[in-house]
């Protein structure tokens, strides 16, 4: 591809059109600098309340010189920012691949992407979407932390920023890219090790980010105690010895490096990410941070027990979170206690049930439930599409239903039993990772309407795509004739004849 488009416009003009994919805390805390550089920066962000907060009021920012409110452009939709020249990809880890399709919009015929995001491998997961010619690689060292929708705390002062080509060239896009940074406050260097550089980073967020999350304690709380400091450069050292057993060249040897370097210019009451995402009830991205070095370390022949351990303490934490969360579910409905019955399919929707009324199962004459609407077809993304289609069709005789591009060589796979394969050659997940739902609708447009009330997004892909607050997919679609969904809700392939 030729991307000189990008360095011709940073020498003729002085702003740069960037979307910030993934604005949260520290992609607000960088697309601020850059605004305040003079570039037209768009902030993209899935939750409705943060972007209306910043088109309404401006990102409030708080740092070491204040606090003060920055008029950006914010949107939830790719759509509306339309094709930039860079694309800085900072989203969670686990919604890469998600992210960036919903996203294709941002991209024109000479758009870079850079990802700046924690962990390993995002790079080969964009490059299969955009084009690898397209993709640069990088770490940042900035922190931020979200306060409230539209308001973050930002620590840029002194914090590095490295990018580089993935086969480490010095190339004038890339030095045009850190030069637009470096005007806007953001102190970018240009790296011919750009792996070395991502284990470098790799190697800060192993030292501080799980023993946090564990934890719950504020980098000020996690330095003031030395048996955590123990802890965290014995996960260094494994991960030093990872890199070096598969040849990374890394800028240090010594694991009190990393140590030192996280807590470095930032507030004693600033929060790893990790801690940040468990606070806040979501999954974190520790199979990207210390699992990275636990499948390296396997992968090579190096023991990696601390980092497992801190993987295993950080899954479990994550799973007591999901059952309590579920609970919650089952039990946040008022029942009476003249009703004392099994939950039933209300309770799990938060419906009120009445004393008078212990219904155990919804015989689909309850019109409070609205329109009526069933799942599809489940759409998954597999890295061997071919061998997905065997199976389905060999031992359960699933045949196909559609096909994206031909039989020989699908991009998507459609089979009568509802699934529908994604080709995505990078997978390497031992599981097929859902892409999104498809729901058949006895009337779409009610079901669009009354979905608003849940602070759902609309997708890139149409007003028929929502995207849920926690990343979910849905594809509704209108059955025709809408009579279709009572008839297939009236089949009961369990029932005993």
């Amino acid at each position: 591809m030729n991307a000189g488009s990008y360095l011709g416009l940073h020498i003729e003009e002085t702003a740069v059109k960037i979307a910030i994919l993934g604005a949260g805390a520290l992609g607000c805390a960088i697309g601020a600098a850059l605004t305040e550089g003079g570039n037209e920066v768009w902030l993209l962000n899935r939750s409705a309340a943060h972007v209306e907060a910043m088109r309404r009021d401006g990102l409030q920012v708080d740092d070491a010189n204040g606090s003060r409110r920055v008029k950006v452009l914010a949107t939830t939709r790719a759509a509306e920012a339309g094709a930039v020249d860079l694309v800085v990809v900072l989203v969670k880890s686990f919604h890469t691949d998600a992210a960036m399709r919903g996203a294709l919009e941002l991209i024109g015929a000479e758009t870079l992407v850079l990802s700046l995001q924690n962990g390993l491998g995002h790079e080969d997961v964009l490059a299969d979407i955009v084009g690898r010619e397209r993709v640069l690689a990088g770490k940042t060292y900035i922190g931020g932390v979200m306060r409230n929708p539209g308001h973050i705390e930002s620590g840029v002062t002194g914090k590095a920023t490295y990018i580089g080509e993935l086969d480490g060239r010095i190339t004038p896009r890339a030095m045009a890219i850190a030069e637009t940074f470096n005007a806007a406050g953001l102190a970018t260097t240009v790296s011919d090790n750009i792996v070395g550089t991502m284990w470098d980073k790799l190697l800060v967020n192993v030292a501080t980010g799980a023993l946090t999350g564990a934890t719950g304690l504020t980098y000020g709380q996690l330095y003031d105690e030395p048996l955590l400091k123990t802890t965290a450069l014995a996960a260094v050292a494994e991960a030093m010895a990872v890199a070096q057993a598969a040849g990374v060249k890394l800028s240090t040897t010594d694991p009190e490096r990393p140590w030192t370097l996280a807590g470095e210019g930032l507030s004693l009451a600033f929060k790893t990410s990790m801690l940040q995402s468990l606070e806040k009830g979501s999954i974190t991205e520790i199979d990207f941070i210390n699992g990275a070095v636990v499948r390296w370390g396997q992968r090579h022949g190096v023991p990696t027990p601390v980092n497992a351990t801190l993987v295993a303490c950080i899954k479990g934490i994550e799973r007591a979170m999901t059952d309590r969360q579920h609970s919650n579910n089952l039990h946040g409905t008022r029942v009476s206690a003249e009703a004392p019955t099994l939950v039933d399919r209300n309770v799990l929707h938060g419906t009120r049930v009445s004393a008078k009324a212990p219904t155990l199962v919804d015989n689909g004459d309850n019109r409070m439930n609205g329109s009526k609407a069933y799942l599809e077809h489940v759409a998954i993304w597999v890295k061997d599409i071919h061998w997905h289609i065997r199976f389905f069709e060999d031992v359960l005789g699933m045949t196909m239903r559609e096909v994206d591009g031909t039989r020989e060589e699908p991009r998507q796979y459609w089979t009568l039993g509802g699934l529908q394969f994604i080709h995505a050659p990078c997978h390497e997940e031992p599981e097929g990772r859902l892409a999104h739902l498809g729901v058949m609708c006895e009337d779409m447009e009610a079901a669009l309407a009354a979905a608003q009330r849940y602070g759902v997004s609309e997708m890139p892909q149409g007003r028929n795509w929502l995207r849920l607050p926690d990343g979910l997919a849905v594809e509704l679609i209108q059955a025709r004739p809408a009579s279709c969904v009572a008839r297939a809700l009236e089949i009961n392939p369990r029932a005993e004849v």
